[in-house]
């Protein structure tokens, strides 16, 4: 039996292992698994570290995701963040929204020691000392989705028609701080994973991300690719129409929602990125086994032949899901992904 690094190294090299790599994006969901709070992971890295660690040794994914919230970089410039005991932290305050001139004002901030930044690199360093069998990947989040939280999603979404110059500037800031950020969790051992909800065409236009957010993606992957790391992107929501510009960013692999089309994105892709997900996250909070082998097998039919996939959920597992739908996920990966079934042989 192969490995999660075997599977997983299998899959970006074009290749097949024994089955279809497979793992949940799961978050704060993992707290239950030893008893704390959902402000007891946000805050506290041993808490955040065991939490993922538990999950790893019950659900045996072939990636660990180092899933913490996505307010972590934003926070750290001057956005208001709340904690409430038993649910997701949310923005209260967005710096730049009321008066966007303080942007001459901000600094990158330093991940050693600004704000949660340390938490998120002790919890990581935590979990790559301990798991060596497997990928431990970060989710950081995207200069536009810093931007987004920062000016406030329909603020800048306003602003590349009355102001795109100051998107630029805004922009320019934010992919300096998203590079900071993944220098110093690089350190830790883990890979990069970069999420950009609000790029999805769901929210904004494909003129906007061709415009103003795809230059700076590629300016993101460049930095690191020199430094012979790789990035995926993860982007929640419908990206039909842009999947050939996510692809020509030169990402890694791109991590995509039960809102986009995965026969598309194989279509398009013809192997030059790894395709992730995309199995709804509503199935993980609502829907039944049954539900689950059904779109977890129709998943791995469209995509295992081609190699360069992994399963895994569309996007964050949801907090208040049960905790048998993981189980039922990756009991499904595994009995429909074996490549053998595929008449695909196993690299050795």
């Amino acid at each position: 039996m192969a490995t999660g690094a075997e599977r997983v190294r299998a899959a970006f090299k074009r290749t097949f292992s024994d089955t279809v790599p497979a793992y949940p994006i799961v978050g704060c969901f993992t707290a239950k698994l030893i008893g704390a709070s959902p402000k007891q992971y946000f805050r506290n890295p041993a808490t955040f570290a065991e939490s993922q660690l538990a999950a790893c040794r019950r659900f045996d994914p072939d990636i660990v995701v180092m899933m913490a919230d996505l307010l972590i970089e934003a926070e750290a410039l001057g956005a208001g963040v709340e904690f409430p005991e038993d649910a997701v932290c949310y923005l209260t305050k967005s710096p730049l929204s009321d008066d966007p001139g303080l942007l001459v004002k901000m600094e990158i901030p330093d991940p050693k020691s600004a704000a949660r930044m340390p938490y998120y690199l002790e919890a990581c360093h935590q979990v790559t000392s301990s798991v060596k069998d497997r990928p431990v990947g970060s989710t950081l989040v995207g200069p536009w989705a810093i931007a987004a939280h920062l000016r406030g999603i329909e603020n800048i979404i306003f602003d590349t028609v009355d102001r795109p110059e100051y998107v630029r500037e805004l922009m320019n800031f934010t992919t300096q701080v998203a590079k900071a950020f993944g220098d110093a969790v690089v350190e830790t051992g883990a890979g990069l994973s970069y999420s950009e909800a609000t790029v999805s065409c769901s929210v904004i236009s494909p003129k906007i991300y061709r415009e103003f957010v795809k230059a700076h993606h590629v300016e993101l992957i460049q930095h690191f690719k020199a430094k012979r790391v790789g990035v995926t992107l993860h982007v929640c929501g419908f990206i039909d129409p842009i999947m050939e510009d996510l692809i020509e960013t030169g990402a890694n692999a791109i991590s995509i929602d039960s809102a986009s089309s995965l026969e598309k994105m194989v279509e398009v892709s013809q192997k030059r990125t790894v395709i992730i997900g995309n199995v709804p996250t509503t199935l993980f909070q609502e829907g039944t086994e049954a539900q689950m082998r059904e779109a977890v097998k129709k998943c791995i039919d469209i995509a295992a032949s081609h190699s360069a996939y992994i399963l895994s959920s569309g996007c964050e597992v949801p907090p208040t899901a049960p905790v048998e739908s993981v189980e039922w996920f990756m009991k499904a990966a595994r009995e429909f992904g074996k490549y053998e079934d595929h008449g695909k042989e196993a690299c050795s």
